[in-house]
């Protein structure tokens, strides 16, 4: 850290292509308290503790290229205080033209709903569930699909208060694609690190900001693999309260696979509200798995959660963050689904940012 710190300021000094190197991060430390539901037959589990939930130092250095073009790069060093959850730092490189931007890299996406459009940055932990062995595990299971280190290529283009873009994701370091139920990225459950590619548009307009997205899976023909996912977001700002709204709907093969849903669908709605120094946010959410085959019988399970959230800025860069949250998570998928107790979730948190 202290080699690539001093290798910028050198850059910098010297006049070098890098001339437009900037620093900043966020660190946000705190307490954090969660008592996971049980199963039939498996109590609750209870973890607390001091932490960070966010550590990170952004590098971005930017490049005039002449005639309409610029290069930026943007490096994320994460100590990843989630420990095995997280597998990599975020990067990307940019490159804009006279009519787009073309933009690779790597990154772990926030949540679309709770970390996105409809969120309205009224829930700061986000309601998606635990990566890695946690996911499956009653102690990672919040209402969303788990997020993951995935590599990306995508061009973007402006047109007036619209922005497109079509890009491709994989899975972060993968040098396969897979080609069925078995293999690097083959027979993945939900398509959380499947190739994947993605059309999207954004609309922003004064107070009103609305994102549509059509994403198809690779492998969709494999069972239990998603096929495609649609995403609508949207946000809008009243002055005193600004409110969000957002559904995503994920279609699987379900051929010979009875342990999931051939649909799925995830609803959000969230508001903040402004007042002086302080804001006031909420969020309520929910998951249905639809037509579950167990046993030759079919069901529907949802999964639903709130959470509200108290924020004071002492300072443009500094906050305290309070919030609570309480979710009944979707049933073990065992031979026959185990209903889950209610899970429940609070922070005390200082953020800075820098």
């Amino acid at each position: 850290m202290k080699k690539t710190l001093v290798a910028l300021a050198v850059l910098a000094a010297s006049g070098a292509s890098f001339a437009q190197v900037s620093v900043t991060g966020n660190l946000t430390y705190g307490f954090q308290s969660q008592t996971t539901g049980g199963t039939s037959g498996a109590g609750s589990a209870d973890v607390s503790g001091f932490g960070a939930e966010t550590a990170r130092v952004i590098f971005t250095a930017k490049e005039d290229l002449g005639g309409g073009y610029a290069a930026t790069a943007v490096l994320s060093v994460n100590t990843a205080p989630g420990g095995a959850a997280s597998t990599g730092d975020d990067h990307s490189l940019t490159l804009a033209t006279p009519v787009g931007g073309l933009v690779m890299g790597t990154a772990k996406g926030a949540d679309y709903l709770s970390g996105g459009i409809a969120g309205v940055g009224a829930y700061y932990a986000g309601w998606d569930s635990a990566a890695g062995a946690q996911a499956t595990a009653a102690a990672g299971s919040k209402l969303f699909t788990n997020r993951t280190q995935r590599d990306y290529v995508a061009f973007v283009i402006p047109v007036g208060a619209f922005t497109f873009s079509l890009s491709q994701h994989e899975g972060a370091g993968s040098v396969a694609f897979g080609t069925g139920s078995t293999g690097t990225d083959g027979g993945i459950n939900g398509g959380s690190t499947a190739p994947v590619t993605t059309l999207s548009a954004t609309y922003t307009a004064g107070p009103l900001v609305a994102n549509g997205q059509y994403a198809i899976y690779k492998n969709s023909q494999s069972a239990g693999n998603a096929k495609d996912t649609e995403r609508l977001a949207a946000s809008y700002d009243l002055g005193v309260v600004k409110l969000g709204a957002g559904v995503v709907i994920t279609n699987h093969d379900n051929t010979g696979f009875a342990t999931l849903s051939p649909k799925t669908t995830d609803y959000l709605i969230g508001l903040k509200a402004p007042m002086g120094a302080s804001s006031i946010g909420a969020t309520f959410g929910s998951r249905t798995q639809a037509d579950i085959i167990k046993l030759g019988q079919t069901g529907s399970y949802t999964a639903t959660g709130y959470s509200l959230e108290y924020q004071y800025a002492m300072s443009k860069r500094t906050s305290v963050i309070a919030n609570y949250a309480r979710w009944t998570a979707l049933p073990a998928q065992a031979v026959t689904p185990s209903e889950r107790d209610a899970s429940s979730q609070y922070q005390v948190l200082l953020s800075h940012s820098f």
